[in-house]
């Protein structure tokens, strides 16, 4: 009897096992199939013009900019311009002392007229014969010593009457009169800002695509709300081992002098435009697998994964040359939240 009863116990105990066993089952495969949908919110993707641009810092700089040094030291006699004076090529700016100078040309100069006048009169001696080829010769070449010795003589002299090598504008005077200027040691700044330079460095990765005559747009921090446009006039021939960096001048005019030299400006070099292109936010894009570009668009109530091929940037937006077309619903907001396959549900 007992051992009737011992069996019985058992079989219910199994019995129990499999209906328990059975139900988690299938308590498992309702779950399954209630997993939770992810609330996004999607963009309806549509072609938009694309400008694309390398975004770089430039310096402004003057076109003609020069240091201006005596090349005979001296004392500073007098000045002829004040600072922020605007001068003419050619102008006096500054003259030295050159009472030595000028005695020494003024000397120099007299011998060379003696010397002339000796030459005209022995020239009608040797026509009558009255003196040898050779005087003649020695005569004709002490006039000559003589007239170069008067033009390097006034040649020192007007190298104490420094000008301008062109238009501008006094932009500095550092010795006062008095003070002693060395030889090439500048006296003057002269600076010419009617039209800059833009001075900026293009990553070495785009140094193939910005040739010369390429467009640029400029804008500087001083002037809110003006855009200044100008083209690339020159393209470096080398890439800095400093910052591996191709540096180009994009010139500008200046006509109102608004913009100064030195001047920080933000440079867009243009690349390229297309009329209808699909862009994406950058902060959209997921890099999977190292090397793949992944975004997620909303597809009969599911995420579906999507790889890119990406082309040019404006801004923080990104051209998508492969992967998405106008009309896509590009999840824009729960994207972190889900995978290939996902239920979403799409909110406002």
């Amino acid at each position: 009897m007992k051992s009737l009863n011992s069996i019985t116990a058992a079989a219910l105990l199994i019995l129990t096992a499999l209906v328990l066993s059975s139900c988690g089952k299938q308590a498992a495969t309702n779950n399954a199939d209630k997993t939770q949908p992810v609330n996004v919110r999607i963009e309806v993707l549509k072609p938009t013009r694309l400008v694309d641009a390398i975004q770089v810092a430039g310096t402004a700089k003057a076109l003609a900019d020069a240091n201006i040094s005596p090349e005979e030291g001296g004392v500073v006699k007098e000045w002829k311009v004040k600072k922020g004076q605007s001068v003419k090529k050619g102008d006096l700016i500054v003259v030295l002392k050159d009472e030595v100078m000028k005695a020494g040309f003024d000397a120099a100069d007299a011998q060379y007229k003696m010397a002339e006048l000796n030459l005209q009169r022995q020239r009608k001696v040797f026509d009558e014969q009255g003196i040898s080829e050779l005087q003649m010769k020695n005569i004709e070449y002490t006039r000559d010593a003589a007239k170069a010795n008067a033009d390097l003589m006034k040649a020192r002299w007007e190298r104490t009457q420094i000008r301008t090598p062109f238009d501008g504008t006094v932009d500095n005077t550092i010795p006062n009169e008095g003070d002693f200027a060395p030889p090439g040691v500048p006296v003057a700044r002269i600076v010419n800002t009617s039209i800059l330079k833009i001075q900026a460095d293009i990553p070495e990765s785009f140094s193939g695509s910005v040739p010369v005559g390429s467009a640029a747009l400029i804008t500087f921090d001083a002037l809110p709300g003006d855009t200044l446009r100008g083209k690339v006039g020159f393209v470096g021939s080398t890439v800095s081992a400093a910052n591996r960096a191709l540096q180009v001048e994009i010139v500008l005019p200046n006509p109102y002098r608004k913009i100064k030299a030195d001047m920080i400006g933000k440079v867009r070099v243009l690349r390229e435009t297309k009329p209808k292109a699909i862009l994406v936010s950058e902060n959209l894009l997921q890099v999977v697998d190292r090397d793949r570009t992944v975004v997620y668009v909303e597809n009969g109530g599911k995420a579906e994964e999507r790889s890119l091929k990406l082309g040019g940037r404006q801004g923080i937006m990104v051209e998508v040359l492969e992967g998405l077309n106008a009309g896509d619903r590009l999840i824009v907001a729960g994207y972190q939240k889900v995978i290939n396959g996902s239920p979403v549900i799409v909110t406002q």
